[in-house]
């Protein structure tokens, strides 16, 4: 799962208020009213929709492709790598009225296993294509030996189970989502080395939950020219997170965005709340975490200029603890970029600043094995950054980027080098704590290639950064990355390679060096018939031996076969 998070781009997007991974179709009016461009289906963690043609044809459930001629297959990559997202093709332009749309596949099913007790299993039901309403409900269950081979660490089972079911409803005035979600995860805490007289069967593990209930709305029609200012799109959602280890949280969100109507220029004013209340083991009573987001914002183009001129105030306030405390960022919100050579050379430049608020659920999403005692702070990241981009020979496409990152309260995952095990709620395990550098600069820069080609789509990246102020486990100094995708007919072969150098490495973490690693991922998925593909999925192909967190191995070389059935 993705976090619960709130994203607003462009004028016409409402945000996913339960995150997942999302299939969602973007339509494009042509101007005519009677046609409309490809509509295309991507994955995509927004929510996006046309202002006035988002309700003439409709989305399949967001988180299922039922367009594409292969299903995708996804499983989670331990540890972190480039991702195989699938890119199903666009579905050629259409007339509405006059062309008949083919009939989609609306249920699938898939199956697969592998080594290191690897299994997986989902299926979608959806309904078909309609104007108004589209539902779907997809359920999906991944697992695997957590651990690595080697004797000196335990190998126990992990499991991910979920069920999401989606509905959408399109009325003359807005789009309406609803989404649903169940979840059980178990997870198990074997990052320790094993000592002679424990068995396997002895390390703990915890059962961590979640259910989640979101609702958005998206106004697609525009107000008249006499109007100066109208309601454009918002959303509830509430999620209850059970992470084991008698620690649990209830998340509340609300987000809305409002347009201002001026003379000469459009303004977007997007206004949150979110609310978490977090029982924890380690503390007597529940704190409450009260967190507003206030950001206007206004973007538009002059000349060769396009520009976006904003501001983001983010502050919570937190109670329960003993010592209530409130903390905030304002920051501004710079973008620029001026196109000096059509698609050859474009230069850009900016200062922009985020904020993000902890909580248990985003936590236990990035690193589940924790020990459930921290702290959820606002966690604040500014950046300045240039750089260039455009188009070489042909199809080569390029970026070059700079950039200067001051990084407050930044969240990292710290384990005590000096004690194998902690006590958590009476327990000895392998935890680890969610801790904070206060104050981090990171100065970087990037490069990257891309060459789509009919067949052949190939891309690199290289990144060299340099972290200075309070010493930062999540540092990475150094990286490189490849991908290569190639497909003809029903076949269809990608790969992935990645190093990371420069991790963080002090002599106070001997017992668990955070190392430099490479990792090789790759995948064929071949099509057998028109409802029929299979598809091979490899993982540290190099069998490489690292730390994912300290005391956290990776797996050895994984590979996983899936069959795919859709009707």
């Amino acid at each position: 799962m993705m976090n619960m998070r709130f994203q607003f781009r462009i004028v016409a997007t409402a945000a996913l208020l339960i995150g997942g991974n999302a299939s969602l179709m973007a339509q494009e009016e042509t101007g005519t009213g009677d046609e409309v461009k490809s509509v295309e289906i991507r994955v995509v963690e927004e929510y996006q929709a046309q202002v006035r043609s988002a309700q003439k044809i409709s989305e399949q459930p967001s988180f299922s492709d039922t367009t594409s001629e292969k299903l995708p297959v996804s499983v989670r990559i331990n540890p972190k790598a480039m991702s195989l997202d699938f890119a199903p093709e666009a579905i050629p332009a259409i007339r509405l009225g006059r062309v008949k749309l083919p009939k989609l596949p609306t249920q699938s099913v898939s199956v697969g296993g592998g080594n290191y007790a690897s299994s997986y299993a989902s299926f979608i039901l959806s309904s078909p294509r309609s104007k108004k309403n589209v539902w779907g409900v997809r359920a999906l269950h991944q697992g695997a030996l957590s651990g690595v081979s080697d004797v000196d660490y335990l190998r126990q089972p992990q499991y991910e189970n979920e069920v999401l079911a989606d509905f959408q409803r399109a009325t003359k005035s807005y789009n309406f989502k609803t989404q649903a979600l169940l979840k059980a995860d178990y997870i198990s805490y074997y990052g320790a080395l094993t000592p002679l007289t424990v068995v396997p069967d002895s390390t703990p593990g915890a059962w961590q939950q979640q259910y989640g209930l979101s609702q958005q709305w998206l106004r697609t029609t525009n107000p008249t020219s006499k109007v100066k200012f109208a309601y454009r799109s918002g959303g509830v959602s509430y999620k209850y997170t059970a992470a084991g280890m008698a620690t649990s949280e209830h998340l509340a969100k609300t987000q809305h965005r409002f347009e201002i109507y001026a003379d000469e220029q459009d303004i977007s004013l997007d206004l949150g709340y979110q609310f978490a209340s977090v029982n924890s083991w380690a503390d007597s009573s529940a704190a409450a975490y009260h967190n507003f987001t206030i950001a206007p914002y206004t973007s538009g183009k002059k000349g060769i200029l396009s520009y976006e001129f904003g501001l983001n105030f983010t502050g919570t306030q937190t109670s329960g603890l003993g010592i209530d405390r409130f903390e905030y960022y304002v920051y501004p919100k710079v973008n620029l970029q001026a196109e000096l050579l059509k698609r050859t050379l474009a230069v850009y430049g900016g200062w922009d600043g985020t904020a993000k608020q902890n909580t248990l659920e985003s936590m236990i999403t990035q690193v589940p094995f924790l020990s459930m005692n921290q702290e959820y702070r606002l966690s604040g990241s500014n950046k300045g950054y240039v750089g260039m981009q455009g188009a070489l020979a042909g199809k080569l496409q390029y970026r070059v980027e700079g950039s200067l990152t001051t990084m407050n309260d930044a969240l990292m995952f710290q384990r005590d080098s000096l004690l194998m095990l902690s006590e958590v709620n009476g327990q000895q395990i392998a935890a680890l704590q969610a801790v904070y550098a206060e104050n981090v600069v990171k100065t970087g820069v990037r490069g990257e290639l891309n060459l789509p080609l009919k067949h052949f789509v190939a891309s690199t990246y290289a990144e060299l950064n340099n972290y200075s102020g309070d010493a930062f486990l999540g540092q990475e100094g150094r990286v490189l990355g490849a991908m290569v995708d190639y497909s003809i007919n029903e076949l269809s072969i990608g790969a992935n390679l990645r190093y990371v150098g420069g991790r963080y490495n002090s002599s106070d973490y001997t017992l668990y060096p955070l190392e430099d690693y490479m990792d090789l991922s790759a995948r064929v998925d071949y099509k057998i018939n028109e409802n029929l593909s299979v598809s091979l999925r490899g993982y540290n192909l190099l069998n490489q031996r690292y730390m994912m967190w300290q005391g956290y191995g990776v797996r050895g070389t994984r590979g996983m076969f899936v069959l795919n059935y859709q009707f």
